[in-house]
């Protein structure tokens, strides 16, 4: 016989599903000792609880009538609730969420503690001994975004290094670290701009700066900082600079000047990630300075209208910014137009100030 998980709803179960919030969620299943038996996410809390049930009794599902008490914890999105379900299945270690423990059905990007790390997707992170980057809920996005950003930062994927390179260094995907073993501070530089990337992917508590000169004719040149914390401008930490040392049209120059000017303020807060607009030259203003760095420009000959395009440091191309995810993309187009319009605004008022004199 079939039995409904409805079977098992006591009075209090059904009083508490009718009054749960239809948002974002983490809930937990305690039995009559108040011990947590299941964590679940959901994106729509009163649905997903109710769904519980109302479905046929299966073996994942074969506890409902061990539920006594359900708690809950409201979330921004799903994302967040993802996340957070994950850590709370490490901390309990609930009975019904055996097949969660190592996290096998999420995927994660692993990175092998070794001088030249292997960077692989993994479902099993800790068994593996990677050092993990994620949950991501997309693979299958996560699959396109290594394969499109490896073309700006060229990583190593085989298990042992073999004698000679392979076809990933003939297509200049890999650094060929099995014969480039001098290279190991650039190619872990490289691994912690890929890394910082994915922590912003994965929606990660982290800092980006952006910056962006602007001046008229090589004068008045004027420099920008903009700051995003957790996806948001944070316009108490923006900072503006009147260009010293350089003179004439020098963006790059006046670039390496602000730059030099903002680190020699430990004071403020150090950025996971710094995006410049640019191109490759402007990178070099951010070179060696210990901190992760992405160049961002349009095609030239389209103008405004052209295709945004990142750049690293680690290989001549470029990628283009549709290419990453889109809440990676539209931060990165964020900071980029509010470093750009921060520096303009703060020039046009020094125009205007010197007419006035």
């Amino acid at each position: 016989m079939i039995l409904l998980a409805l079977a098992y709803m006591t009075a209090d179960i059904k009083e508490t599903i009718k009054n749960l919030p239809a948002d974002p969620a983490v809930y937990l299943f305690k039995d009559q000792s108040e011990r947590i038996i299941y964590v679940g996410k959901a994106k729509n809390l009163k649905k997903r609880i109710s769904s519980h049930f109302q479905r046929r009794k299966d073996v994942r599902f074969d506890f409902y009538d061990q539920v006594a008490d359900i708690d809950f914890i409201k979330c921004r999105d799903e994302k967040e609730a993802l996340i957070l379900e994950n850590n709370l299945i490490k901390k309990f270690m609930p009975k019904y969420n055996i097949e969660w423990r190592d996290d096998k059905n999420y995927s994660s990007v692993g990175f092998t503690k070794e001088d030249f790390p292997r960077i692989a997707i993994t479902h099993r992170a800790q068994k593996e001994n990677l050092d993990p980057v994620g949950p991501f809920i997309s693979g299958t996005e996560l699959k396109k975004f290594l394969k499109d950003i490896r073309k700006i930062l060229p990583y190593r994927t085989c298990r042992n290094l073999p004698k000679k390179p392979c076809l990933y260094s003939d297509l200049k995907l890999c650094p060929a670290p099995c014969i480039n073993k001098k290279q190991k501070k650039k190619y872990n530089e490289m691994v912690s701009v890929l890394k910082t990337l994915l922590e912003f992917y994965a929606e990660k508590d982290k800092r980006l700066e952006g910056y962006d000169i602007s001046n008229l004719s090589g004068t008045m040149a004027t420099g920008s900082m903009v700051v995003f914390e957790n996806g948001k401008k944070k316009p108490s930490d923006y900072r503006l600079f009147k260009i010293k040392n350089i003179e004439g049209q020098n963006d790059v120059g006046s670039l390496k000047e602000i730059i030099k000017r903002r680190l020699n303020h430990p004071e403020w807060k150090t950025p996971d990630l710094i995006l410049v607009d640019g191109g490759k030259p402007q990178l070099n203003a951010v070179k060696n300075i210990g901190i992760p760095a992405l160049a961002i420009s349009k095609e030239r000959s389209l103008g405004k209208f052209g295709r945004d395009k990142i750049f690293s440091l680690f290989f001549r191309d470029s990628v283009y910014l549709e290419k990453f995810p889109e809440k990676l993309r539209n931060l990165f187009i964020q900071t980029r137009d509010e470093s750009h319009r921060f520096a303009i605004t703060f020039q046009k008022k020094r125009r205007i100030k010197a007419l006035e004199l």
